[in-house]
């Protein structure tokens, strides 16, 4: 199989297990709605659907070049994972975002320190995945920028930086607790 096609499927069965956990979240636990915001209050919250929004634009320019313009074949056998080096680590970013609801969800019907260490850790592979697979892409590309690849970097970029500051950081630090 190609290091293509393994990304895609990785994307595919990755991005429906995020969602997927999400929709399953939002639909059996609704009382939960507002607690997952985790302490943001309202006049933040545009902030964060906003960036939320432009987080998932950058993933799909990412992807775009990735499956549409070879990205995904610019990776060779001297990367830590060889070829398949994005794919590896989108899997851990996606597993990790699939893990994060639920957990919160669990943490939010029983707050044992369990639940909370499980939502923080999620969070924190999730951001430091992407902040791996930026650099990988970064540097894989230096040599050769295109606008398609710098546009690729930016918005892989930008979902790190939401993923990073308003997620582990902001949203960890705001987030109600029982101690």
């Amino acid at each position: 199989m190609s290091s293509t096609h393994v990304f895609v499927l990785v994307n595919i069965l990755g991005g429906v297990s995020v969602l997927g956990s999400y929709i399953f979240c939002l639909l059996m636990y609704p009382e939960h709605r507002e607690a997952l915001w985790g302490g943001v209050d309202a006049s933040v919250k545009p902030i964060f659907v906003g960036s939320m929004l432009i987080a998932a634009l950058g993933y799909m320019l990412f992807l775009y070049f990735m499956i549409f313009k070879s990205g995904a074949d610019m990776f060779d056998s001297g990367m830590l994972f060889g070829r398949f080096t994005p794919s590896i680590i989108c899997a851990v970013f996606l597993i990790a975002g699939t893990i994060w609801m639920p957990a919160t969800v669990g943490y939010l019907n029983a707050p044992q320190h369990l639940f909370w260490n499980i939502v923080v850790a999620s969070l924190w592979v999730t951001a430091t995945s992407l902040i791996f697979l930026t650099l990988v892409v970064l540097v894989t590309i230096i040599n050769e920028m295109t606008f398609t690849k710098i546009l690729s970097v930016c918005g892989l970029g930008y979902i790190t930086l939401h993923c990073l500051i308003l997620d582990a950081i902001i949203w960890v630090n705001r987030f109600p607790r029982v101690h």
